[in-house]
C-alpha cells in the first residue's frame, strides 16, 4: 500500500518568487523538490505493510523449520531402529 505525497507546486513556486527568486529558478527548485518527495519515499503505511509482511514470513519460516525438525526426528528414529535391527541380526548370525 503506497500513498502519494501531495505537494502544491504552484504555491511553492509562487512563494519562492515572492521571496525574490526568478521564476525559472523557482520552477527548477520546485521540480527538484517534487522529484525528491515523490520518488522512492517510504510512507508510514509502507513501513507498516512491510512489518506485516515480515511477521508473516517469520511465521512461515517457523512453520517450515518445525516441519523440517519433525522430518529429521522421524528420520533419526528410523535410522536408530534400523541400526538396532542390524545389530540384533548380526548378533544372531554370530551366535
Amino acid at each position: 500500500m503506497s500513498t502519494t505525497a501531495t505537494f502544491d507546486t504552484l504555491a511553492a513556486a509562487r512563494t519562492l518568487e515572492s521571496a525574490g527568486m526568478p521564476a525559472d529558478q523557482a520552477e527548477a527548485v520546485v521540480k527538484t523538490v517534487t522529484a525528491a518527495v515523490t520518488e522512492g519515499v517510504a510512507t508510514k503505511a509502507d513501513i507498516a505493510e512491510l512489518r506485516t509482511d515480515m511477521a508473516d514470513l517469520r511465521g512461515d519460516l517457523r512453520a517450515d523449520i518445525a516441519a523440517m525438525e519433525t522430518r529429521l526426528i522421524r528420520w533419526a528414529i528410523g535410522a536408530a531402529l534400523a541400526a538396532a535391527g542390524l545389530a540384533v541380526a548380526a548378533v544372531r548370525l554370530l551366535a
